[in-house]
């Protein structure tokens, strides 16, 4: 069932665009290229151009709320597209790396005591990835510990 998931989300995923914030925030970035006044958003909003202001600022330091942030691009008819997006690209790849980081430390406290004992390895590169496959096949919670 986690695998199908996974799967769904990871397409989903690929076909979100999550671009970086503009230097002075998504909201007056799409203000001022739509020519609209700190005044007029704040009277779509129905607020003071003060706390409009606060609503850009607050963006800018990640201290917005989504809710306000909803509020203030329907304000100019748009609206808040909100995503997670894993680092290396998809989820699968999230898990296989988790997985690889996962044999490694079952794996290699064994392989350095071998080796101060001036012994061979009991473990070979497949067998780590043996483990790492069997990590991501049955994906335990205890992956992520």
């Amino acid at each position: 069932m986690e695998r199908l998931q996974i799967r769904r989300l990871d397409k989903h995923i690929t076909q979100t665009l999550a671009p970086d914030m503009p230097l002075h925030g998504w909201l007056k970035s799409i203000r001022t290229s739509l020519n609209m006044s700190l005044a007029q958003v704040a009277k779509r909003l129905g607020v003071s151009k003060q706390s409009a202001a606060r609503l850009e600022a607050n963006e800018v330091d990640n201290s917005i709320t989504l809710k306000s942030l909803r509020r203030a691009a329907a304000a100019m008819d748009c609206y808040v597209v909100y995503a997670l997006v894993p680092k290396d690209g998809s989820l699968n790849a999230l898990v296989e790396k988790q997985a690889q980081k996962k044999a490694h430390e079952l794996l290699d406290p064994v392989t350095h005591t071998m080796m101060l004992e001036d012994q061979e390895s009991p473990y070979s590169e497949y067998q780590l990835q043996d483990k790492a496959a069997e990590f991501v096949r049955v994906m335990p919670k205890s992956l992520w510990d």
